[in-house]
């Protein structure tokens, strides 16, 4: 199988891509009505405390997952050897034995980084749900928790079916095995939540998702079974020194992005943990399901552009500067696109909607608007970013971890000092985030492609104007 035959046959899928993922990612705003009908205030509160953990305990993986992707797509597209940072020769077939190399590789570390999660969760993890939930009787939640616990093991052991899947560039197969396990997640919690199981019926639809994750993924690596029978049949035996040389290549920026992570993680799911030390855990709900609306909508934001990473990654390693401006400048005009009409769109329909689900429910739409402009800001640099690493390089650390590390404390600082409550959670990361990574990021990759901000938004709505005229004229 040549390169070429690799690419095309990635080819024609990006609207399906689009599509999918939307779906994946708004089946958030359906969960949100059956958690609201079944569980109490304080049952939601600790609901959204597992889940930070759990995403807490994704960042174990510490930059493996985007890093063996990112070289399993260098791989395809003929490099010849792994680099720690920057470009690598390039040849016209594919390295069959570098390739088996990265995919044993990866298998390896994710089995290691499980069981390490695994063991954190139920020590370190479970003394946090005893300091959070002591007013609470019953062990139902320690049941929950218990779930939870072989979710995160699950989760992580198999990571890398869906890297695998991103690395061959098939962001439909990754987006339509998500929807499959979100919509089979949804289908259970409900029912369950019907019968009576409240945090428990949750918590067996949360594992649920991991496990029909991971084994749709597999069906979807099904469709690319040419090259993983190459790589068994051409790659020939792959050594302990192989596997080291892959770990030693990938492990420079694996580590860098890990920190990245871990930092995005602080600048956004920590602070519902924060919210539940010094907030309690009803206060707790009520904010993290504004952020959980927040969020949804910066993920349908990233959606379309993050389709185009594989893309962008190719076309670097072909020295093709139109193919990554034109990536640029439609992937942030979609952007901010869907970021006003997600907003709006949560504003006029999803919040009146709120009260006759869960009667009493009281949001804050000012704080729901401030949650999601600092979301699509913190998604839009973080594209920016995932721009930069596509090109094998990671200069954002220091200030991903400084602005995190300063975020968390200024949050603290304006919710004990001055009494802000929620809003000092907002107020104390926004500030800390436009104060340099809003902004600097997108104007380095800006200025490396020879592109303006507001130009390239205009060249983008022209493409996506031109798009829309000719649907409607049809």
């Amino acid at each position: 199988m040549t390169i070429s035959e690799v690419l095309q046959a990635r080819r024609g899928d990006v609207i399906w891509n689009y599509v999918g993922t939307i779906v994946s990612m708004g089946s958030g705003f359906i969960l949100l009505p059956i958690l609201l009908a079944f569980l109490s205030a304080d049952e939601l509160g600790l609901w959204y405390a597992f889940l930070a953990v759990s995403n807490f305990t994704l960042l174990f993986e510490f930059g493996f997952s985007p890093t063996f992707a990112r070289n399993i797509v260098y791989c395809l597209s003929g490099v010849s050897s792994l680099s720690r940072e920057g470009k690598t020769e390039r040849g016209d077939e594919i390295d069959w034995h570098l390739f088996a190399s990265i995919l044993k590789t990866s298998k390896l570390i994710y089995a290691g980084i499980a069981l390490v999660a695994l063991l954190i969760s139920v020590t370190l993890g479970s003394v946090y749900v005893a300091s959070i939930t002591s007013d609470l009787e019953g062990l139902d939640h320690w049941l929950a928790w218990g779930v939870f616990c072989v979710s995160i093991f699950l989760n992580l052991y198999y990571l890398w079916t869906i890297t695998f899947l991103r690395g061959f560039g098939d962001v439909a197969g990754e987006s339509r095995a998500k929807t499959f396990a979100k919509v089979s997640q949804l289908v259970v919690t409900a029912l369950l939540c019907v019968i009576g199981l409240g945090l428990m019926g949750a918590a067996i639809g949360f594992l649920l998702n991991g496990i029909l994750l991971r084994a749709f993924a597999k069906v979807e690596l099904r469709r690319h079974e040419k090259l993983l029978e190459s790589a068994r049949t051409l790659g020939g035996k792959v050594s302990r020194g192989d596997v080291k040389s892959v770990l030693d290549s990938v492990s420079h920026l694996a580590v860098r992005d890990g920190l990245v992570q871990l930092s995005l993680y602080f600048a956004t799911q920590a602070s519902s943990i924060v919210c539940s030390l010094y907030l309690g855990l009803a206060e707790t709900g009520t904010y993290s399901l504004q952020l959980q609306l927040a969020n949804a909508v910066g993920s349908v934001c990233i959606a379309y552009i993050s389709s185009f990473y594989p893309s962008y990654q190719s076309a670097y390693t072909r020295d093709d500067v139109a193919k990554m401006r034109e990536i640029v400048e439609r992937g942030f005009s979609v952007f901010w696109a869907c970021a006003i009409v997600g907003i709006g769109g949560v504003i006029l329909v999803v919040y009146p909607l709120l009260p006759l689900v869960k009667p009493g429910v009281s949001l804050d739409a000012w704080m729901f608007v401030a949650l999601a402009v600092y979301t699509c800001l913190l998604q839009q640099y973080s594209a920016f970013c995932s721009l930069i690493v596509a090109t094998n390089r990671i200069p954002y650390v220091r200030a991903y971890v400084l602005a995190s590390v300063c975020g968390i404390l200024c949050s603290i600082v304006l919710i004990r000092v001055f009494g802000l409550g929620a809003w000092g959670l907002v107020l104390g990361q926004a500030i800390v985030q436009l104060a340099y990574n809003d902004w600097h990021w997108p104007g380095l990759v800006m200025s490396e492609l020879g592109l303006g901000y507001l130009s390239a938004l205009r060249e983008g709505y022209r493409w996506l104007g031109g798009r829309l005229s000719r649907r409607l004229s049809r």
